[in-house]
């Protein structure tokens, strides 16, 4: 009898689920499509899109995501600065990070794109998700970190799930080449985790327009960087389309400046870091050296594959595009050795896509150069411009 109970129980339980599962899906797919077609996203950040723009990546809801797809459309369209990579992006406080410098100084309408763990793979599908943007007026750079190659040496799958969402994968999933090729991924990368993660994006993104929908405004949300009152005047006059050439800037000046402030804030460690970051991290511990390569080969990563894969599109695209190979402080990371001959794969790799490579691999620590173990600080971002000003002032 209590069996019988139990199972009765059991069972008004899971058709009382399964109605309830069965009536938001309903709503979902009754809702869902005429929310597209009515909504409107707006931008409620309040950026000026010529000041130097920053996205981590896409948004946190449907309206934000909405507008920054459509803004770096536009800023690939029409000859903006565009400077996409990971970790290195997030350093708001270096007066040389491209999003800050080149506006602020030069003039120049800038947006960078990425934070930690996107990588080759990840860059290329934003990309091809916008693809009628990309052309030979195109500006873009490609921040290219030697961590990318280390330990399993690919995106992880959170940050599939984080950057190949949105509008990013409805643009995808209407490319059948592009389609197929993502199903391959997400098969042979934790599916049933990236699949949920996705499910997860979906039911956000109904939520948010049935949010806006209700209450007949947009999300409210804040920008990744605030902009300055120097860029903002700087770009006050920049017109679309950019022009094709940047203004040359006083290089000699300009790395003087950084050498000194580099100086000042990263000379009273062992380690050529800044004295903050020595203070609060590496002076805590008794050896803050460690080897990045020691799990396996750099070059047999997979991370080299997708590399070759984004330079060949881009090369498809006729997109003019510069690739900067960034340095290891090799006063921490004691293998940087290892990753030589992954580097002059990449410059041959480069020579065979006839793609653009600046080379600051062979830089030796010194004060400016790095924030910490690989991520730039003053002079090395400062020299990372000076590459940038130059290749797109031919």
């Amino acid at each position: 009898m209590w069996q019988r109970i139990l199972s009765a129980g059991l069972t008004r339980h899971l058709l009382a689920a399964l109605t309830a599962v069965g009536i938001a899906l309903a709503a979902y797919f009754s809702l869902n499509p005429y929310l597209t077609r009515t909504l409107r996203a707006s931008p409620t950040d309040g950026l000026d899109v010529k000041a130097g723009v920053y996205l981590p990546n896409m948004g946190d809801n449907w309206n934000e995501r909405t507008v920054n797809f459509a803004r770096m459309g536009n800023a690939l369209a029409n000859g903006t600065l565009v400077v996409m990579g990971s970790s290195e992006l997030a350093g708001v406080d270096v007066r040389f990070v491209p999003y800050r410098f080149f506006p602020a100084e030069l003039g120049v309408p800038t947006l960078a794109y990425g934070h930690a763990k996107l990588q080759s793979y990840g860059i290329f599908r934003v990309l091809q998700s916008l693809s009628d943007s990309l052309s030979p007026h195109t500006k873009l750079v490609i921040m290219l970190s030697p961590a990318w190659f280390a330990a399993e040496g690919e995106m992880p799958a959170s940050a599939f799930a984080e950057h190949i969402s949105g509008p990013v994968l409805a643009s995808l999933w209407r490319r059948p080449a592009a389609r197929e090729h993502m199903i391959y991924w997400v098969r042979h990368h934790d599916p049933l985790g990236i699949l949920g993660l996705l499910a997860q994006a979906k039911l956000a993104t109904f939520r948010d327009k049935l949010q806006m929908w209700l209450t007949g405004k947009p999300i409210n949300s804040g920008p990744a960087y605030a902009q300055t009152a120097a860029a903002i005047a700087a770009t006050r006059n920049a017109t679309y389309p950019v022009p094709p050439t940047l203004p040359q800037a006083d290089w000699p000046h300009l790395l003087d400046e950084a050498r000194a402030t580099g100086r000042k804030l990263c000379s009273n460690n062992p380690y050529a870091v800044r004295n903050h970051y020595y203070r609060t991290h590496l002076s805590l511990v008794p050896d803050p050296t460690h080897q990045e390569f020691a799990r396996g080969d750099p070059i047999a990563a997979r991370e080299f594959t997708d590399l070759s894969q984004l330079m060949e599109y881009l090369a498809f695209k006729k997109v003019p595009a510069l690739f900067i190979m960034q340095p290891l402080n090799s006063k921490l990371v004691l293998d940087t050795e290892r990753f030589i001959p992954t580097v002059r794969s990449i410059m041959a790799m480069c020579r065979r896509y006839h793609m653009a490579c600046t080379n600051m691999y062979p830089l030796r620590p010194a004060p400016g150069i790095f924030k910490d173990d690989m991520h730039l600080a003053e002079l090395g971002w400062a020299l990372a411009d000076e590459a940038i000003d130059k290749h797109f002032s031919q």
